[in-house]
């Protein structure tokens, strides 16, 4: 569906979860809104990105009436923790017992595709170059862009950045305004998309070599994730040294060498930019904040951002009451901050646990305790398990 409005109330920019998920909310409540994103609509769909929704995003879901929609039913979330190839499995559940609805991202991303564009008729317009803001004090923001058509001008209310740590958005917003946080952990991880399923549970594994896991990625796929140095390049890493490697991380010589078909290496860091607004701009999900993969709080905390900015849009536009927006940075970094902590926290316990040659034998030995006390305690399990889950 193309559309090209001249006004609309909030402009898009990026189509991802945090984008369509936005749109999605907007739409429901009357409020219009447009979608921007560079890439064209098959990639969107088939893109391959981490993450499931945690309770937390469940039960947001289900407040904007959506749920049934966009979510997939009841299932217990299990991974397969395994240090030097001995297997424990961990089951996230909720608060009460019970298990959680939860979804993939890439079944989210469908999902929300085929609800904002399919079923609401929204505005979502692909394949779009030279984004361009205009956020200027006492003005109506705009937002240029070009297409197979030509040059557009769009004016609105309100613009929400959407598209990531390397999109257009937050470079708009003038220097000194916002402040970086980052903390870099001085490794990084070789991600490789390949062609074998997780034949049981999602694997964190930690072994004398280093880290390793594998996440499912659709029905024949799987994703690895090997800890490796920053000075590392996919280059660096032959097919044959990549399976050697993860046999002898998984103590698994059975497993079989499959079809890699991508490699890249992913330093792993903390980013937080603050205050996460400028004017009539607001930034959410990568574009304000990343985690690192550990912990899979990244497409969660786009969801928590999405839903504060949602219910603050429609309280300025529908309402006339702009006091959640003015406050939505303020609103969400507390949380953010919870959940960096949490990541670091993870990150720094699945890699010390691993190889002693990053931080010794002492610390190696002193995080190999605390997953013993995470398995072994059921008050750890159970705040981990929250954690996991979005319910702290």
């Amino acid at each position: 569906m193309k559309t090209d409005p001249k006004n609309t109330n909030v402009v898009i920019i990026g189509a991802g979860v945090s984008g369509l998920t936005l749109a999605a909310f907007l739409q429901k409540s009357g409020i219009s809104c447009m979608v921007l994103e560079r890439r064209d609509r098959a990639y969107i769909q088939t893109r391959q990105r981490a993450g499931v929704v945690e309770a937390r995003g469940v039960q947001m879901f289900e407040r904007w009436g959506l749920a049934d929609q966009l979510l997939g039913g009841p299932v217990a979330q299990t991974i397969d923790y395994r240090v030097n190839g001995a297997s424990r499995i961990f089951e996230v559940i909720g608060e009460d017992g019970s298990p959680g609805r939860f979804c993939t991202q890439q079944m989210l991303v469908n999902n929300l595709l085929r609800e904002v564009i399919d079923t609401m008729g929204g505005a979502v317009v692909f394949d779009v170059a030279d984004i361009s803001i205009s956020n200027e004090a006492n003005q109506h923001p705009r937002v240029n862009y070009t297409d197979a058509d030509g040059f557009h001008e769009i004016q609105c209310d309100y613009i929400a950045g959407c598209d990531g740590d390397h999109g257009v958005s937050r470079p708009s917003i003038p220097h000194g305004v916002l402040t970086k946080y980052s903390h870099e952990f001085g490794y990084a991880w070789l991600a490789a998309h390949v062609a074998a399923p997780v034949t049981g549970h999602p694997i964190m594994a930690i072994s004398d070599h280093g880290f390793v896991a594998q996440l499912p990625r659709g029905p024949q796929r799987s994703r690895y994730y090997l800890q490796c140095s920053l000075s590392d390049g996919p280059e660096d890493w032959t097919d044959a040294r990549f399976w050697d490697e993860i046999r002898l991380r998984l103590n698994d010589s059975r497993i079989e060498n499959t079809v890699v078909y991508d490699k890249l290496i992913v330093p792993l860091r903390c980013v937080v930019h603050s205050p996460m607004q400028y004017r009539n701009l607001f930034l959410a999900g990568d574009a304000a904040h990343l985690v690192p993969p550990t912990g899979a709080k990244g497409m969660n905390l786009a969801l928590y951002d999405v839903g504060m900015l949602a219910q603050a849009l429609v309280s300025a536009i529908r309402d006339q009451n702009a006091t959640a927006l003015e406050k939505y940075s303020d609103t969400c970094l507390p949380h953010i901050w919870n959940y960096q902590d949490f990541s670091v926290w993870m990150t720094d316990l699945m890699h010390d646990a691993g190889d002693a040659a990053q931080q010794g034998k002492f610390r190696q030995l002193i995080a190999r305790a605390r997953l013993d006390n995470l398995f072994n305690s059921p008050t750890a399990r159970r705040l981990h398990s929250e954690f996991q889950r979005g319910m702290v």
